[in-house]
């Protein structure tokens, strides 16, 4: 039961910073680039897999997004997929703490 409510409390704080880092791609496609290659340290290979967590979903996703779509439904889109980070961050959140007070 302990491992299922770290695992919960793990995920729930990647989805935050996964929302929180969508809301800045949402701003700028530019911000949202140069902040992940500052943070992973884009020359450094080793660096990417260890920061992908915490980053790499939304980076990923807002890429895809940007390639395919112009600016306008690019941000929308991110909208909606930061909705669903934001929905799955609630989920998970609640699951930690009804697991934490179980145990």
């Amino acid at each position: 039961m302990q491992f299922l409510t770290m695992f919960c409390g793990i995920t729930a704080v990647f989805l935050t910073i996964n929302l929180l880092f969508s809301f800045l791609y949402i701003v700028s496609k530019t911000a949202g680039n140069g902040f992940y290659r500052w943070a992973s340290h884009d020359d450094l290979d080793f660096w990417v897999i260890p920061s992908f967590p915490f980053f790499g979903l939304t980076h990923y996703v807002a890429s895809k997004f940007y390639d395919r779509f112009n600016w306008f439904k690019a941000r929308m889109m991110l909208t909606l997929f930061s909705f669903l980070l934001l929905t799955l961050d609630i989920i998970f959140f609640i699951s930690f703490i009804n697991l934490s007070e179980s145990t």
